[in-house]
């Protein structure tokens, strides 16, 4: 029998990718529940994802440093007497946090910590996409998974940015295939070689006749300058955004080949179709693994060759230009409802 939810807290402090994998589990909550209250805790960087999300009613930030400051704050939170706490991110910090929320439930997978909880979801016997396995923690509750599309608000004034680029740079808004690379990572191990990225991009824009931008976030333009130096012809790069910005930027291209980054889950967050390359990841956990959305695993990054990147590009030509081609009768897509509709699943 399903439990009714009055007031409800999710823990999910980082990272961008997480939390926006997470907005699913806010979603079906609400489907079955609409008259529950969703709360959500993250670091300051969850700004960035869950501003003007309308399925949550709070968003509190939790302080990363600071004894005085996080007392305050535990102090606070437990003041909003909620009745579940669902902690996905199943480390001491957030198990402490559920722990002293005093909630009537609390609620993790099966971990070290588990005696910090009333409910304990054991993880699933083989690996799954990482929405699929977050839905687990809402059985206890009875709620149904729903459905796994990312929830990324943004608008017209965050598509600006794009409108702008697009204008400023004519062969790539003319041109028939716009196709973005994100070669970055904060961790080394988990980036595909400077080299193949280089031999991908010549062999889109000489071969495929495409239109190459590169995308990068803060800390990260120097590598993109020396990726994009090191091409046959140079490409483009993406111009300073905000992440929401970047969205609508991800909106108007075409295919989107990244490693498994932040930037990989907007595409698939935009429905723009996408390539994801990993190795010490795992794509069956990352990836949403579709049509639209194909998942390139390797043993190590360097073992993932440019001939296996370009027959999957080759194997979804069909599926882009067709997009291709509805997105530039449409036009540029100025808000997050517009991507869905121009884009709907397949």
């Amino acid at each position: 029998m399903k439990v009714a939810v009055l007031k409800l807290l999710i823990i999910q402090f980082r990272q961008l990718g997480d939390i926006l994998l997470t907005t699913p589990v806010l979603s079906a909550i609400m489907a079955e529940n609409p008259n529950s209250v969703v709360d959500i805790v993250t670091y300051p960087m969850g700004r960035l994802i869950l501003t003007g999300n309308p399925e949550v009613h709070r968003h509190w930030v939790a302080p990363q440093t600071g004894l005085l400051a996080s007392v305050a704050f535990v102090f606070e939170i437990r003041r909003q007497r909620y009745d579940v706490v669902l902690d996905f991110m199943g480390t001491p910090r957030s198990a402490l946090l559920a722990r002293l929320i005093n909630a009537g439930r609390r609620i993790a997978f099966a971990s070290k910590r588990s005696g910090f909880f009333s409910d304990v979801v054991p993880r699933g016997a083989a690996p799954d996409y990482i929405v699929r396995e977050k839905f687990q923690l809402l059985v206890p509750l009875g709620i149904r998974p729903g459905s796994e599309h990312l929830t990324l608000p943004w608008t017209s004034g965050d598509a600006e940015v794009a409108k702008k680029f697009l204008g400023d740079n004519p062969a790539i808004n003319l041109s028939r295939r716009r196709v973005m690379l994100s070669p970055t990572h904060r961790r080394t191990e988990r980036k595909w070689p400077k080299a193949s990225w280089v031999e991908l991009a010549n062999w889109l824009v000489t071969e495929q006749k495409a239109a190459v931008v590169w995308v990068w976030g803060p800390g990260e333009e120097a590598e993109i300058d020396e990726l994009n130096q090191l091409t046959a012809q140079l490409g483009t790069k993406t111009p300073k955004a905000s992440f929401k910005e970047l969205a609508a930027l991800v909106a108007s291209s075409d295919l989107f080949i990244a490693n498994s980054n932040g930037p990989s889950h907007i595409a698939v967050a935009v429905n723009t179709p996408s390539i994801q390359i990993h190795g010490p990841t795992s794509a069956v956990c990352w990836c949403p693994l579709s049509a639209r959305h194909r998942g390139l695993q390797g043993e190590t990054m360097a073992g993932i060759s440019v001939s296996e990147v370009k027959r999957v590009v080759s194997n979804m030509w069909p599926l882009v230009d067709a997009g291709a081609d509805g997105l530039r009768n449409h036009g540029l897509i100025t808000s997050e409802r517009e991507a869905l509709v121009v884009r709907p699943d397949l």
